[in-house]
């Protein structure tokens, strides 16, 4: 539950309703923060093999997009079970250069997590 209290006399409607719109969005967000646990070595990639953990409460459904350090091009895209527990996933990044990189992984009910990581190689 929100509440939202504005104390504003200045009489500018628009900007309590733009006020309350963005409380209203921001304990949305909130509320749809995903309840997962990323883990992810800072050692350097071998192989050109990211390894990573995802640590669930439950089995859930994923997907998983990896962005470029500004956060437009997609550099991967998966769909994943994850099982209660620690469950364990690789990632090939030969293709990709070192640097950092932007994780997004979302479920089913909109609920996401983001995380950047930095690929680097020896």
């Amino acid at each position: 539950m929100v509440a939202v209290v504005l104390l504003m006399d200045n009489g500018d409607e628009k900007q309590v309703v733009a006020t309350i719109y963005t409380s209203l969005m921001a304990a949305e967000k909130v509320a749809k923060m995903l309840d997962i646990e990323m883990i992810a070595s800072d050692e350097p990639v071998q192989d050109d093999v990211f390894v990573f953990a995802l640590k669930s409460e439950e089995q859930k459904n994923l997907t998983m997009k990896m962005f470029d350090e500004e956060g437009y091009e997609l550099a991967a895209h998966r769909v994943m079970e994850v099982t209660e527990g620690s469950n364990y996933r690789n990632l090939n990044v030969k293709s990709l250069e070192d640097g950092t990189y932007m994780f997004q992984i979302t479920d089913e009910s909109g609920a996401e997590m983001n995380r950047k990581v930095t690929i680097k190689r020896n």
